[in-house]
This record gives C-alpha cells, structure tokens and sequence, in this order.
C-alpha cells in the first residue's frame, strides 16, 4: 500500500513507520522540515530509502502545506493516512495553540483525504479522552465533561470531528494508552510520561550521593493507583492490524488490561537503582518534605491527576481486532516491566545536575 503519515518523526510515528516499511508498504512522511528525518533515515530507515517519501509540510496549513501540484499528484495515490501528529502540552497557556494543531489539523488531514480520494484515515488519538471520570468506553465520550488538561480537550474534540467523517471515509480511532519503551528491549527515545518521572528518581538519588546523606527520600505515590502503561510495540501491532481489520467507525482502546500498581513501580524503581533510601508514602501524609523532594514533586505536578485515580478501559473492540489479525493480547508480566524501566534508568544518559 502507498500509506501517508503526519508526526513520522515522534516516538510513534518512527515506529509505525519502520512497520510498515519492513512490511514492503510505500510510505510518504509528512515532517515540517527534511532535516527532522535525518537520524531515522541514516539509521533505522536506511535499508528503506526507495520506499519512503519525504513530504515538508505543516498539518496546521490547508492540505496540509501541500502545493497544488503535489496535491494533484497524490490524487488516487494514497491509500490510507495515518494521522499522529499532535501537539502533546498540559498548560494552559498553549491552549489556543494545541487546538489549532489537534483539531485544526485534524480537519486538514480529512480534508486533504477528500481532495486526494484516499480512503481511509486511522486518527492516532489517546485513552485520556476519558477525562476526569474513571470508566472507559470503546465510543466516543461526550464532549461536555471535566477535562485534566487542554491535550485531552483537544483530542476529544477531534475524535468527533473524525467521527462525522465516517459516511464519507473510511476512519478509524485510535486511543493508546500510556506509551512506554518496548517490552522485549525495553528502548524507548522518549522522555515524557513514565520517563519524566524516572529521570526525577535518578535526580533524586544522585543528589543524595553528592551529599553523602542517607536519609529517607520521599515519594508520594497511592499503592493501590494503576497506570495504564502500554509498551510501544504492543501500540504498533495494534496500529497495523487497524490497517486491514478495523471497521469503519471503530474505536480502539490500546491499553493494558491488567495495569501495574505504583507499588510495582516504586519496588522496581528502588531494585533497579539499588536506592534503599527511597520510601513511597500515601499523598496527604503530614510530614514536611525537604527541598529536594519538594523539587521532584513539584516537576511531576502536570501529572497529579494521573497519579491519583484508576481508570478503567474496556478493551473488546481491539481484542477482536487482534484476534483477526492473529496478534496476542497484550501481557506485560514484572519481568518485561522491569526490563523497560531498568532499560531507561541503567542507559548511558547521564543524570542531570
């Protein structure tokens, strides 16, 4: 197949991308500019270069930055687009912008869809279109609810814009969860989610080490709070068995049926580390937190409201779609956990000051 991807430079998109391409598809890569795609295409997407197409573009433009007579080129040329590209930011203050990018986008790609004849549109979206409730659903959520943060407004926004398009194109919508290194490797290139906080960690300790001080470093962390980790390559099966054997209209939770608890986490964390000195404490307790904990904590706050609840996320719809594809269930034991955060925590990054 000739298969178009926005956000081919992020985590997932490279991914997807060297997926498909082992697979013999013909990829075009919509990056905003050629040397974004350096390091993929001297490295993984080396031994692919005849099958991929590099297009400079920006989704937040009409067709996508596309000139006309690239447009017109691609007229019947593409069968399916998969669109990642998002902008991933909690703050507030982007608000404006990250709807721009998330559901302004979102209409170009469908547009551009339309106007190329391509037929179908695979909108790679997130679990946490959910909200603050704490019970999924395989449809789509109302859109008038609390959201944590304007990246969930926003993608739940343009799950309904993806949706209206279904009498028209083939869509299909996507929601992993939490994406984190790959379970049988445990590589990952992000530092975002379940990495932000190990990099704290790592902080953490070595500060502790400069000081020659073994007290007691705290974390606040609820014991029995699952989070809804999904390894990358589970992701990427998933989102290549959607290719063929999503129905139109269909929405996938790409999530982790059996999540680990913050207790798993935090034991993990303290074996792998070798940092005896890390306690995890309930929230709320009284005790005054020194200004190293305090710093570790005030730097994962965009996540609080992650950290606090599980959610629940039935997955029927994408253990079909699996079981059509002949790919297994997701089960991610202790051991490829371990392998993920240890991957991470014992690479060769060096622990910032």
């Amino acid at each position: 197949m000739n298969i178009l991807i926005t956000g081919a430079n992020g985590f997932l998109g490279k991914k997807l991308s060297l997926k498909l391409l082992e697979q013999g598809h013909e990829l075009y890569l919509l990056v905003r500019s050629r040397k974004r795609l350096d390091a993929f295409m001297q490295g993984e997407g080396s031994g692919f270069s005849k099958q991929i197409h590099i297009l400079e573009g920006d989704v937040t433009e009409e067709y996508l930055g596309l000139n006309r007579e690239l447009t017109v080129a691609l007229k019947g040329k593409i069968d399916a687009i998969y669109h990642s590209a998002a902008l991933l930011s909690f703050d507030e203050k982007d608000r404006d912008k990250t709807f721009e990018v998330n559901v302004g986008g979102t209409e170009n790609v469908l547009k551009l869809s339309l106007e190329i004849n391509c037929p179908k549109v695979l909108y790679i979206s997130t679990a946490y279109t959910v909200g603050t409730e704490t019970a999924g659903a395989e449809a789509l959520y109302s859109a008038d609810r609390h959201f944590v943060n304007p990246y969930e407004a926003s993608k739940c926004e343009a799950e309904h814009l993806v949706y209206s398009f279904r009498e028209r194109l083939d869509i299909v919508i996507l929601r992993p969860g939490i994406i984190i290194g790959d379970s049988r490797t445990g590589e990952a290139d992000t530092n975002f989610g379940l990495y932000g906080f190990l990099k704290g960690i790592k902080i953490l300790k070595k500060r502790a080490i400069r000081k020659q001080d073994r007290h007691t470093c705290r974390i606040y962390l609820d014991p029995e709070v699952a989070q809804n980790f999904v390894p990358v390559n589970y992701v990427i099966d998933t989102l290549d068995a959607a290719l063929i054997h999503a129905e139109n209209g269909g929405i996938y939770n790409i999530t982790n049926p059996n999540p680990p608890l913050q207790s798993d986490i935090y034991e993990i964390v303290k074996e792998v580390l070798d940092f005896s000195e890390l306690e995890m404490c309930v929230p709320g307790e009284s005790a005054e937190m020194t200004n190293e904990e305090k710093a570790f904590h005030d730097s994962m706050s965009i996540f609080h409201s992650y950290f606090q609840r599980t959610i629940d996320f039935p997955s029927d719809n994408t253990e079909k779609l699996l079981a059509a594809a002949g790919v297994p269930k997701l089960q991610m034991d202790r051991d490829a956990l371990t392998r993920i955060i240890a991957g991470y925590l014992m690479g060769k990054e060096s622990i910032p000051s």
